[in-house]
């Protein structure tokens, strides 16, 4: 998907539309992970707003969601079976050129205005699930791991840039990554780094987290046991499955995650300009 297309003859989705896709979506990967026994967690803001608000964030456009490794494996195998003409799984591994070490699922009935400073155009309303790695069990190691996947993720970002804002820092830095890592596609990259992410055996770990994302960094790293389970947890008025140490998770990422953020941080961190493709409204 290199072309982006142009803005439909149609009204921009509101928020309240966009939260109405990714909850269909949500229940698309429900539906394919009980029909094939994968378990799985509400993760990152997602899991924070079904504990806080019962949930979406109010401000929030989008639906995470995290598996073991072992299981986000399986789920990759068996789940394109599942989709259909609306819907497409991608990652990294698989045929196309979606550049993220990640599973993403696109409602292909939307579309997305894409930012002029990414090559690779990924412009429908999407769901993301991340894999759920092992860690060391040294804090040191763990750190030392923690770099090197930050180091990976920095030559992703620069494989898929095109152009940079005018207000961004380090701008000559990150001209010269752009050129170095310009000669490989950037699905390459993004395949180093989930090489990079799953090399340690999942059954064997004390320590877990999600680590392709790099927002967080060593905060994400959890006692294993903490995804050991699962508790089911009330999001837009349907139960979902939250991870049983979903206390110690949220507690890790946000601190005090009960208290709300001071106003002028809440805002969604994607600010989607979406589109319903004309003809597909009710589809």
């Amino acid at each position: 998907m290199n072309n982006a297309p142009s803005r439909p003859d149609a009204p921009r989705m509101t928020q309240k539309e966009i939260q109405a896709v990714c909850m269909d979506m949500l229940r698309l990967v429900d539906r394919i992970c009980k029909a094939e026994g994968i378990p799985y967690f509400l993760s990152g803001g997602t899991l924070l707003g079904a504990v806080r608000h019962q949930g979406f964030i109010p401000w929030d456009d989008d639906i995470d969601l995290m598996m073991p490794r072992p299981e986000f494996e399986r789920f990759l195998k068996v789940a394109p079976k599942y989709m259909n003409g609306r819907y497409t799984l991608v990652h990294c591994t698989l045929p196309g050129d979606y550049a993220m070490p990640w599973i993403r699922i696109w409602d292909q009935h939307t579309l997305l205005v894409p930012s002029h400073t990414q090559k690779v155009f990924t412009g429908c309303l999407f769901l993301d699930v991340f894999p759920i790695d092992a860690l060391p069990d040294s804090e040191t190691l763990s750190k030392l791991f923690f770099k090197r996947i930050r180091a990976h993720d920095i030559l992703l970002k620069c494989a898929r840039r095109k152009a940079l804002w005018s207000d961004e820092r380090l701008q000559w830095m990150k001209k010269l990554l752009m050129a170095v890592t310009s000669v490989r596609a950037p699905r390459k990259w993004a395949c180093d780094l989930d090489r990079a992410a799953k090399r340690r055996r999942f059954d064997r770990a004390r320590y877990a987290g999600v680590v392709t994302v790099t927002h967080y960094g060593s905060r994400e790293r959890m006692p294993v046991e903490v995804f050991r389970g699962s508790v089911p947890v009330t999001f837009e008025g349907e139960q979902f499955p939250a991870p049983i140490g979903y206390d110690t998770y949220l507690r890790g990422l946000y601190g005090d995650y009960m208290q709300l953020p001071p106003e002028d941080q809440r805002y969604s961190r994607h600010n989607m300009e979406a589109y319903m493709l004309p003809g597909k409204e009710q589809a």
